[in-house]
């Protein structure tokens, strides 16, 4: 199924038993019940061939699901889930999903139990690899506190305005408008969003596959979509488009059409974790944090130059620092201010206040610019946000001066 590339991998890692239930119950495919007895290769091989019979069109639908499903099964998207599970489910069902050691049957359960918070998780894994690349996300300065039209003949003008910019006709090209709340980065306080998406088909596509042995051939047309936030409070207009060079454009017509308003064209600085500092011993100032009972680095590690690569690890109650124990489990001499970390992680203890319980909050940092923030709920990520910055662990790129850093142990 080399047409299926995430359905395949849904096939190869989940038990036999499980890919079987989700096929059958998912899109009523009729497949042959998995035989324990037998090897999983074999009885992956059998699923396979009920597989390779469809047709392209079914799969292809098929393979849309399963891809939404592997995006939550890598890292950073077991990175969103950890940071939903704990606040997500009720005790029975967390801990019938903390007993699943299966990263892909993880993602599979909350698809098929918990498809609100499904949809959630997988918006925030997307938001979280848009925002932190330059290859998917811009953001323009426009004025603040303007009103967004979203009436019948503004929209219906916009969506013309975008199809001829696409090179599409108007009724392949899909537009919605909704506002929501968010909860602001630095007060707390609830604040307006407005959001755009916009959706457009491909050109078709050829697709081969075989029916009653004889090589057929399929059209298939797949739709990409970008979205374009507009927040009147500071009047930040951000564009998430895997469409560089028409990201602009798409600002300045939303700006045009929507707002009725010209934007700048200065650019919003995207925001760059560097978390180097924290090779070293720290402080982490939570005089007046209330809800923060701790913080401490639970999580390091680096990738040498010959690819080979250490994570050192410790418990948030170990009586040690991290770079203690990591002298301890390595040698006396070493010092991670000798590497470039390439993944830290920090444990916050969140205090008991009113109806929310004492919890840990994790805040993962790994390769050139990925956090794991823009994944969490509204309310997580706020704080986040403000402690980082607090703890000079995020900046935004362009920034030439330094804060100095306290560097005594935390």
């Amino acid at each position: 199924m080399n047409d299926a590339e995430n359905l395949s991998k849904l096939l190869s890692h989940l038990p036999p038993e499980v890919f079987h239930s989700f096929m059958v119950d998912e899109f009523r495919l009729s497949m042959p019940e998995p035989e324990k007895k037998k090897p999983k290769k074999e009885q992956r091989a059998r699923m396979e061939e009920v597989l390779a019979t469809i047709g392209v069109r079914a799969r292809q639908q098929i393979e849309e699901v399963a891809e939404r499903i592997v995006l939550l099964s890598d890292g950073p998207g077991q990175d969103v889930i950890d940071g939903f599970k704990e606040e997500i489910f009720d005790e029975v069902a967390r801990e019938e999903f903390a007993a699943i050691p299966n990263q892909y049957q993880r993602a599979l359960w909350l698809h098929t139990n918990e498809p609100m918070i499904f949809e959630e998780a997988l918006n925030a894994r997307q938001a979280d690899v848009f925002r932190q690349s330059t290859s998917c996300y811009s953001g323009f300065m426009a004025p603040a506190n303007l009103e967004v039209l979203d009436d019948d003949a503004t929209k219906a003008a916009f969506h013309q305005t975008v199809a001829q910019q696409l090179g599409c006709s108007n009724d392949a090209v899909a537009v919605q408008i909704f506002r929501r709340l968010r909860p602001d980065t630095q007060t707390g306080d609830d604040v307006e969003l407005y959001q755009i998406s916009i959706h457009h088909n491909r050109p078709p596509v050829i697709e081969d596959y075989v029916q009653h042995s004889e090589l057929v051939h399929q059209e298939v047309i797949r739709a990409i979509s970008s979205h374009i936030t507009y927040e009147p409070a500071n009047g930040h207009l951000e564009v998430l488009s895997k469409d560089t060079a028409g990201r602009e454009t798409l600002a300045r017509t939303v700006a045009d059409s929507l707002l009725q308003s010209p934007i700048t064209g200065e650019k919003i600085p995207l925001k760059q974790y560097d978390y180097q500092s924290l090779t070293a011993p720290r402080n982490f100032d939570i005089a007046d944090e209330p809800a923060v009972a701790s913080v401490k680095v639970v999580e390091l590690g680096y990738t040498a130059a010959n690819g080979r690569s250490l994570l050192v690890k410790i418990r948030a109650k170990d009586v040690d620092d991290i770079y203690v124990a990591a002298k301890s489990l390595i040698g006396p001499t070493f010092d991670f201010s000798d590497h470039h970390l390439t993944y830290a992680k920090l444990s916050i203890k969140l205090k008991k206040i009113g109806k929310d319980r004492a919890r840990t909050v994790n805040v993962i940092l790994r390769g050139d610019n990925n956090c794991n923030i823009k994944t969490k709920r509204e309310k997580d990520r706020v704080l986040c946000d403000r402690l980082l910055a607090k703890w000079h662990l995020v900046k935004e790129i362009g920034d030439g001066v330094k804060t100095p850093i306290d560097t005594v142990a935390a």
